[in-house]
């Protein structure tokens, strides 16, 4: 299970865990507010132009259980 987490070296908002459900923990995550000291695996993030990031669609085809939801309680 992948969960946020605050990145030591920059201060804004990374991921932990198994690696799985980085695209859900990229999604809880407000624009401008992650990490970019460390990839986000199952993500392909948008040029500088904005627009958010995505989920993509190859990273998921090789690991079909990436694109899984995590909840957090």
């Amino acid at each position: 299970m992948c969960y946020e987490v605050k990145c030591g070296k920059c201060g804004k908002t990374t991921w932990g865990g198994c690696g799985r459900h980085v695209a859900s923990v990229h999604q809880r995550i407000a624009e401008g507010q992650h990490c970019m000291c460390r990839d986000w695996p199952g993500v392909k993030l948008a040029q500088s132009s904005g627009g958010g990031a995505v989920v993509d669609d190859k990273a998921a085809d090789k690991n079909p259980s990436s694109s899984s939801t995590c909840t957090i309680h």
